[in-house]
């Protein structure tokens, strides 16, 4: 028994069966875009839209973590209050969130 088993996956070794590899090969694709394409795109376009958000007065938390206020914002760099008479000039892109006060 153990014997035909052998033979027969012998005799399908030798055949090539594209349609399986292109089904496995989309099947992996489809796993790679919806586990990580997909989520790095939505979040990417939160940021995006958090960055368009920002306005003189919101509360942030830069990517080195420093706390303010903004007090301008420009279209590349964000001036963040951290305390009185204390200001940071930073790049847009260097804010990591929004937080509530």
């Amino acid at each position: 028994m153990l014997n035909n088993f052998v033979v027969y996956a012998a005799e399908g070794a030798g055949k090539s069966n594209i349609t399986g590899m292109v089904f496995t090969l989309a099947i992996w694709g489809a796993v790679f875009y919806f586990l990580l394409i997909r989520p790095n795109k939505k979040k990417q376009k939160q940021h995006q839209e958090m960055m368009s958000d920002l306005k003189e007065g919101t509360p942030v938390i830069t990517s080195g973590g420093i706390k303010g206020d903004v007090a301008s914002v420009t279209d590349e760099f964000v001036i963040i209050r951290v305390d009185k008479g204390v200001k940071l000039t930073v790049k847009k892109s260097s804010i990591a969130s929004v937080y509530n006060k």
